[in-house]
């Protein structure tokens, strides 16, 4: 899988890049982790930003961990996604992971800003994740935001998409 989604405009080449991962995350009834950003009613796949001297696979750890509290085992990488917008001023690079957690799950770790935001983690089969990736609002707080939403929408459904077959056997 590669792709582009660019929200509204042109692809802004000096637009600062900023590197991160997206995980779809199957726990032992290929259940899937989707993280629910409650002071918005939003739903999103776990995922984070690419830490300084941290490679990819070992952000997908760290991610997973804090956000979900388990540990896992990377299945496959899936591909990359670029994502583009000059209402964001950035330039998005998703590597994207198929996981599944490895051994108990455990209890999240947010950020304070996960806590602000109200971010649980909630465990779904594949067709309600995808039901509901696909069927949200876009709400934002702002016209900003709308515009993050909908490329992190349009990054989701891609990504379930790419493993469809894989997970849903």
């Amino acid at each position: 899988m590669q792709k582009q989604i660019t929200y509204k405009e042109t692809y802004n080449p000096n637009a600062k890049k900023r590197e991160s991962v997206r995980v779809i995350l199957l726990d032992h009834n290929n259940h899937i982790a989707l993280m629910h950003v409650g002071i918005i009613n939003f739903y999103t796949l776990p995922g984070g930003g690419i830490d300084e001297n941290e490679t990819a696979e070992q952000a997908v750890l760290r991610e997973i961990h804090e956000e979900t509290g388990c540990a896992c085992e990377i299945i496959r990488h899936l591909g990359t996604i670029e994502e583009n917008s000059k209402t964001c001023e950035w330039n998005g690079i998703s590597h994207c992971y198929l996981t599944r957690v490895a051994g108990e799950k455990g209890i999240p770790q947010p950020t304070q800003l996960e806590l602000d935001e109200k971010e649980s983690v909630c465990w779904f089969s594949f067709d309600e994740v995808f039901d509901k990736i696909t069927n949200q609002e876009l709400r934002g707080r702002d016209a900003r935001e709308d515009g993050i939403l909908w490329i992190i929408r349009e990054r989701d459904i891609c990504m379930l998409n790419e493993s469809a077959k894989e997970v849903k056997e």
